[in-house]
């Protein structure tokens, strides 16, 4: 059996948002995620586009491509 419940850290121990419905003395298996705050989240999106930033300055891809023009591109037949 599987389930998923969250719960907040108070002075080092969980405390669950909602009961369990388990048999008391039952054991069971822990596995803590920290869940990401909206600014962290933010946070680590703005580092990861500023890395992106930062390497299409230091490598920029050429492909040596033909560069068409915008009558070209939307030439219909």
């Amino acid at each position: 059996m599987s389930t998923q419940v969250m719960a907040t850290v108070v002075d080092g121990e969980l405390k669950l948002d909602q009961p369990l419905e388990l048999p008391d003395k039952s054991r069971v298996k822990v596995m803590v995620e920290v869940e990401e705050t909206t600014e962290a989240r933010r946070a680590r999106k703005r580092r990861a586009f500023e890395e992106l930033e930062r390497l299409c300055r230091e490598k920029p891809i050429n492909s040596g491509g033909l560069h068409f023009t915008r009558d070209q591109l939307h030439e219909r037949d």
